[in-house]
């Protein structure tokens, strides 16, 4: 893999990463009761995760392939898991386990050779 490439890849899955925290605010706001000061605060802290996770994802996607990039978006569901065991005290299951090795196995095979939508040469 190229050196541009391995860049582009970090970037992608640091803005899956950003916009997976987007769930930890949300749960967090819906703690509270409508519009409340802590309610209020938490669906800022999502809004500007959003704004930045916008500029970040146009950036990514100018270095590599759409399907590539909405590909790897499945990865959010392991940060979700994760996420939720560590600020929400949530157990992992026998489920989940095997959807976060579903999910990290379609994207080994998406993103292994050549199958990124890259053209090889023959």
């Amino acid at each position: 893999m190229k050196k541009k490439s391995i860049t582009a890849f970090i970037a992608l899955h640091s803005m899956v990463a950003l916009y997976s925290i987007c769930g930890i605010f949300s749960k967090k706001a819906a703690q509270y009761s409508f519009m409340s000061l802590r309610f209020c605060l938490f669906y800022a802290l999502m809004i500007m995760i959003l704004f930045i996770y916008a500029i970040g994802w146009q950036q990514v996607i100018k270095h590599i392939e759409l399907t590539a990039a909405y590909s790897a978006k499945a990865a959010a569901v392991i940060w979700g898991v994760l996420w939720g065991m560590l600020f929400f005290h949530e157990k992992l299951t026998l489920l989940r386990v095997i959807g976060i090795i579903l999910v990290s196995a379609g994207l080994i095979v998406y993103f292994s050779k050549g199958s990124s939508g890259e053209e090889e040469s023959s």
